[in-house]
């Protein structure tokens, strides 16, 4: 049950969301072994001139800024799968919004089985239920 957050510092227009959320739902699936229809991809965009690098704001004319925000369950990963995962984000930023700032931060957060979940349920009670 991954949740991605794509914050980016320009306005996309409907195809290239449609392009993130169809390819961040793929390498969740191919990379990181999560179940595509439990996957939430959100995208966040705002004006470039709300984003700085070294105290100095973006211009529109700069490479694109942007922040990736993944959220996994604990344990569910390996680090050669994180890095990977890392590693295809930042290409397929590249690949669908073009020239990004060098300072783009993808971060996973492993979250305790027992602190997040949904439909009700924690990823825990999910983990009991199947034994």
């Amino acid at each position: 049950m991954p949740y991605i957050n794509i914050r980016l510092g320009r306005n996309l227009d409907q195809e290239q969301r449609n392009l993130l959320y169809e390819k961040t739902t793929s390498l969740m699936n191919t990379v990181m072994r999560k179940r595509p229809e439990v996957a939430v991809v959100h995208i966040q965009e705002s004006e470039s001139q709300q984003w700085s690098v070294n105290s100095t704001s973006i211009a529109a004319k700069d490479p694109v800024a942007a922040y990736v925000d993944i959220k996994v369950t604990d344990g569910t990963n390996s680090p050669s799968e994180k890095a990977e995962m890392i590693s295809q984000t930042v290409k397929m930023l590249q690949d669908v919004v073009g020239i990004i700032q060098e300072a783009c931060y993808v971060v996973i957060d492993d979250i305790p089985a027992d602190s997040w979940g949904y439909n009700g349920k924690t990823q825990a009670e999910r983990a009991s239920s199947k034994l």
